[in-house]
């Protein structure tokens, strides 16, 4: 597996990069890049982005890892993650 580094503006957005290489631009499902929004408002944005991308299944889930959090891709199949720790929900 390939080195991962985070990159945050301390707004709540950070960059998943990796230094894995690709001869051409990656697959459908293969891309390594990623971002991840931290915001308190996950339910509101999943619910404005539903109908256009999420579809019934996708809504957001308290995850094993402690995050409450969906995710969805962008149109070169980037993992884009919103969520908030869920211990801060209230």
């Amino acid at each position: 597996m390939a080195p991962i580094r985070l990159l945050a503006d301390g707004q709540g957005w950070q960059l998943h990069l990796t230094n894995e290489s690709c001869r051409t631009w990656p697959a459908r499902d293969q891309n390594p890049f990623g971002l991840y929004l931290y915001t308190e408002r996950v339910a509101e944005l999943a619910e404005r982005v539903r109908d256009r991308i999420l579809g019934p299944a996708k809504a957001p889930t308290h995850k094993p890892w402690g995050m409450y959090e969906f995710a969805l891709s962008d149109p070169d199949e980037a993992l884009v993650r919103i969520g908030w720790p869920s211990h801060l929900i209230g």
